[in-house]
């Protein structure tokens, strides 16, 4: 998996994910700015256990902005809760479930377990992620 050649990058589109970002910082804003305001600046900040609250809040938003799906030369990672690799031999099946007013896609690995499933609007050119699993992973049929 190491060294391979990232194709096609999927992540929540830019304005959502920024504006997802923006909202899970904004405590960390609003906790610093009232500091300031109230008490100005204070060796408080260089507290250890304040700045290890100010990291936890981060973290949400961190992960927001990794969270997608890497197409790679031999397989795809997913960036979803925990990053995995999932090479094209290991895949399964996959189907885009066309019902009203969403497109979820879902893959299964050799052993049945889902690998990924979400909807198709939130993934960024998700035309081309299709056409490479139509290309990789032969069987679309997406029994279970």
């Amino acid at each position: 998996m190491t060294g391979q050649t990232v194709l096609s990058t999927h992540r929540l589109p830019q304005p959502y994910r920024a504006l997802l970002m923006v909202f899970w910082l904004l405590p960390i804003v609003l906790i610093i700015g009232t500091i300031l305001i109230v008490k100005g600046m204070s060796a408080a900040f260089f507290d250890p256990r304040f700045l290890l609250m100010l990291v936890l809040l981060a973290l949400p938003a961190l992960y927001i902005w990794q969270e997608g799906v890497d197409v790679l030369e031999e397989g795809i990672r997913t960036r979803i809760y925990v990053p995995r690799y999932y090479s094209y031999s290991a895949l399964k099946a996959w189907h885009l479930g066309e019902q009203a007013q969403k497109r979820v896609l879902t893959i299964w690995d050799d052993a049945g377990r889902t690998v990924l499933q979400c909807h198709a609007a939130h993934l960024t050119e998700f035309a081309r992620l299709k056409e490479t699993l139509q290309q990789r992973v032969i069987v679309n049929n997406g029994l279970h």
